[in-house]
């Protein structure tokens, strides 16, 4: 996949170029985004929304919904899919080739139910303790990080000892909070915006699975020119240093 990168020098460059057209060229830029950019998004738009005048409306949905509502006809103007999704919605015509943007990946991430004892995930051992321990581990069903836990417990070679001690469920977050599961699995990006759950942590690098990341263009953007300044801003450099605080670790430099 040829990702294009259009970069400006900084991040206050290019909002100031932006903040001279704020009040005549406004417009509101509908996203598909995968969960797992949720926290990254949050702290990057708010600077965007700013300078420019536009205003962003993010969907945060699985891939496999994302794709679903575009293939129904569902107007937007950039999705923040998987790298592969791109690929697809490129050759099926629903992006345009050569205006995507690599932005990176995320790690997978331990929560947990408020008020209980944070268990111990910082070395490969003490996570396999705490799995083998709980009563119950949730994890998405139908997104990447679901996909993701499955192959760390084939890693560590527990997934015959997990199968009865874990549960998917397509709002992993409420079987948590519930008091269902004392624990469960999601991306760092999304994990860190739980108002209801407490952030334990990554997990251990050694097990660690990532979900990778990439931002498209659509092919029918009602907000085509503002969209593109959207993607441009997500690639400054200066706006990558701040997304990768909130759990969006950037493209491998080339």
């Amino acid at each position: 996949m040829a990702f294009t990168f259009i970069r400006l020098a900084t991040c206050a460059l290019f909002i100031g170029a932006c903040a001279i057209g704020v009040s005549v060229n406004a417009a509101e830029i509908k996203v598909f985004s995968t969960p797992a950019a949720t926290a990254a998004l949050r702290a990057a738009m708010p600077d965007f929304e700013r300078a420019t005048g536009h205003k962003v409306a993010i969907d945060f949905l699985n891939i496999a919904g994302t794709r679903g509502r575009i293939n129904a006809g569902e107007p937007f103007d950039i999705a923040i899919v998987s790298p592969k999704a791109v690929d697809d919605l490129e050759q099926q015509g629903k992006l345009v080739k050569g205006a995507s943007l690599n932005m990176g990946r995320t790690g997978l991430a331990l929560v947990g139910h408020k008020g209980l004892a944070r268990p111990d995930i910082g070395s490969v051992e003490s996570f396999r303790r705490t799995l083998l321990n709980a009563r119950l581990v949730a994890y998405s069903a139908t997104g990447e990080s679901g996909i993701g836990f499955l192959k760390v417990l084939e890693k560590m070679g527990i997934s015959v000892e997990m199968k009865p001690r874990i549960r998917s469920s397509s709002n992993m977050a409420s079987v948590v909070e519930s008091g269902e599961a004392e624990i469960g699995i999601t991306g760092v990006g999304a994990g860190l915006t739980y108002t209801q759950l407490e952030f334990i942590g990554p997990l251990p690098a050694a097990v660690q699975e990532y979900v990778y990341m990439a931002a498209g263009l659509s092919s029918n953007a009602k907000a085509g020119e503002a969209a593109r300044s959207l993607l441009q801003y997500l690639g400054d450099p200066a706006v990558v240093r701040t997304m990768s605080t909130r759990g969006l670790e950037p493209p491998a430099a080339k």
